[in-house]
């Protein structure tokens, strides 16, 4: 039976997945927990990653070598650096990059989404009038400040912390990876200290660091239960769909797809 990996950025992200699978397993694959269940002909591992570059990187090295598979699901949430991309829409990672003292660099193109999913993607846009669109996924190295994000050039850039070290390991043994982002926050909008990059970023990090925004900006816990309510309403859709994609993906395709009629 074909394999497919999914890379879950955090457990409360895989949790709300695991939501609209039925049967599963739990397993164990190093010092990650797994989650294994068979879904449109497939069967699927599901690894749980810390918010870090070097754990989602460690995960994805790991699952490839155990199950060897047809590709790589990376979902999660992440913050938006255009004013335009709205709280609650989702990003197709189309490239990764880091942000390293100032500058850009480690970049990945990753994989040309397949038809199927592209036709999904069409539909979402189409028929259900989702906000979807093409991104390029951007990690800071620790508290690397991007400071005018008008100045960032790139199509729909969007900061996360796991799907560049995801990249980092299918690049390297020619394994295709999707990305999937839903928007939590808009750094273009909030600025940095929010509770989003605090508890979803820093936190992961450098816990000092955090402790040390809460307690200089302490009127952000007023926010605490509207940042609950937006991670779980965002996760939860972000889930739906990526349930949604995994009942219709189709990985037979014809050696001539690049004549596809879908395009995006």
């Amino acid at each position: 039976m074909k394999t497919i990996g999914l890379i879950a950025s955090g457990k409360i992200e895989a949790h709300i997945f695991l939501k609209y699978v039925s049967e599963k397993k739990k397993l164990k694959l190093g010092e990650f927990d797994v989650f294994y269940f068979k879904l449109n002909g497939y069967e699927i591992f599901l690894v749980i990653c810390d918010k870090k570059l070097t754990s989602a990187r460690l995960a994805t090295t790991l699952l490839i070598e155990k199950i060897a598979p047809l590709l790589i699901i990376s979902f999660g949430i992440a913050g938006a650096l255009e004013e335009d991309i709205r709280v609650g829409d989702m990003i197709c990672g189309n490239s990764t990059t880091m942000i390293e003292n100032g500058v850009f660099e480690q970049y990945i193109g990753l994989s040309v989404i397949p038809p199927d999913i592209r036709r999904f993607i069409l539909n979402l846009l189409i028929e259900n009038k989702e906000r979807i669109f093409l991104g390029t996924i951007i990690t800071e190295n620790g508290e690397q400040a991007i400071q005018d994000y008008s100045k960032t050039r790139f199509n729909h850039p969007v900061l996360d912390m796991e799907t560049l070290g995801v990249a980092h390991a299918t690049s390297t043994r020619k394994i295709p990876l999707f990305s999937l982002r839903g928007i939590t926050h808009n750094l273009a909008i909030q600025g940095k200290i929010n509770l989003h990059t605090i508890f979803d970023y820093t936190w992961h990090y450098n816990k000092s660091l955090a402790i040390r925004k809460l307690l200089t900006h302490p009127w952000l816990l007023f926010n605490l239960l509207s940042y609950y309510t937006t991670k779980l309403t965002v996760s939860n859709h972000v889930s739906s769909t990526l349930s949604s994609l995994l009942q219709v993906l189709s990985l037979d395709y014809p050696k001539n797809t690049h004549d596809s009629d879908y395009q995006i």
